[in-house]
């Protein structure tokens, strides 16, 4: 389950969420259940959130259950306007949802540090995100055509993919698109938490005074999201905290090249096959050095080779592991 289902979506947590139940509904092994069905014992309860419903959820719950550590107290930080008065709050609140849970599944080693460092008492189990590639792939020979659709010429477009916010980057995105002002820039993403997300009133401000190079798309459906990402030519995050990256891991699926901030989470999966900074002008450089479509299309087939480690078959072994070693630990 995920809160995100009748709350709020448009984010990574509910993204991951679609793609694991994708998975389990095409496991021949595993069978999906809903309603009185699913507080039997012998059913195994996989939450996404750490929301009042979802506690309530659990505590019900008489068979295995366990939960995926897509959120941090670090996570909160430059997203939730406030988190920082109730930081100790949320940590308390955080580690005793975990403990809840059989098994917690950690989607990076940096992820996994953060919950040794928060004092998770619970075995926790390295699972990295993955995303059907299906879904993503044939769009790929549609590019000309999508392009039009979105009124692009040959300008080389830059695609940021995340919720307006400042952990993600959207300040230092606007700062590199008014220094390229040759290139489009387009951010597809909005504001999911409302009047709760932080710095609301100066990124509303920033939107509205973007220089004419920068498109703001606000909010779409996920399969929008995979049409810009097969049209764009490079990927562009400069955020400031990640567990995982799943909006990199699409643009990867795509043959985007990636520029990011160098993250602890990236180093992991990425390894070498993402180009990095840490500045605007260093930004600037680099998304320079990608205006020669030879540089582009050699990152974007780097980044390519290593998002088909996180594929569908990956995602469908992954939860089978988790699920099954989570039913061996219960004890009811």
């Amino acid at each position: 389950m995920s809160e995100s289902a009748f709350t709020v979506r448009g984010h990574g947590v509910h993204s991951v969420f679609e793609e694991s139940v994708r998975a389990v509904d095409h496991m021949p092994d595993f069978t999906r259940v809903s309603g009185m069905r699913a507080y039997r014992r012998d059913v195994i309860l996989h939450v996404h959130t750490m929301g009042p419903f979802a506690v309530a959820r659990m505590l019900a719950h008489r068979g295995p259950k366990l939960i995926s550590a897509h959120v941090t107290p670090e996570t909160l930080a430059g997203s939730i306007r406030g988190s920082h008065l109730v930081h100790g709050l949320v940590r308390r609140y955080m580690r005793a949802v975990f403990d809840m849970a059989d098994l917690v599944l950690s989607v990076s080693k940096a992820t996994t540090a953060e919950l040794e460092e928060l004092g998770v008492r619970g075995p926790i189990l390295p699972m990295s995100n993955a995303i059907d590639e299906r879904r993503i792939q044939p769009l790929l020979d549609r590019r000309a055509e999508l392009r039009q659709g979105y009124g692009w010429d040959d300008r080389p477009v830059v695609l940021g993919v995340g919720q307006i916010q400042p952990r993600k980057g959207v300040e230092e995105f606007v700062a590199c698109a008014r220094s390229l002002p040759h290139l489009r820039f387009v951010w597809v993403g909005g504001m999911q938490f409302g009047m709760l997300s932080d710095a609301r009133e100066d990124l509303t401000r920033l939107r509205a005074e973007a220089p004419s190079n920068v498109t703001f798309t606000g909010l779409v459906p996920r399969e929008e999201v995979f049409a810009y990402c097969a049209a764009a030519d490079v990927f562009f995050l400069p955020s400031k905290h990640e567990t995982f990256g799943l909006a990199t891991l699409e643009a990867a699926t795509a043959a985007l090249p990636l520029v990011l901030t160098d993250l602890p989470c990236y180093q992991e999966w990425l390894k070498d096959a993402y180009l990095h900074a840490g500045t605007v002008p260093e930004y600037v450089t680099v998304l320079r050095g990608l205006e020669d479509p030879s540089a582009r299309s050699r990152w974007g087939a780097l980044a390519s080779r290593t998002a088909v480690r996180y594929d569908s078959r990956m995602l469908a072994d992954g939860l089978r592991e988790a699920y099954l070693l989570a039913a061996a630990r219960h004890r009811p």
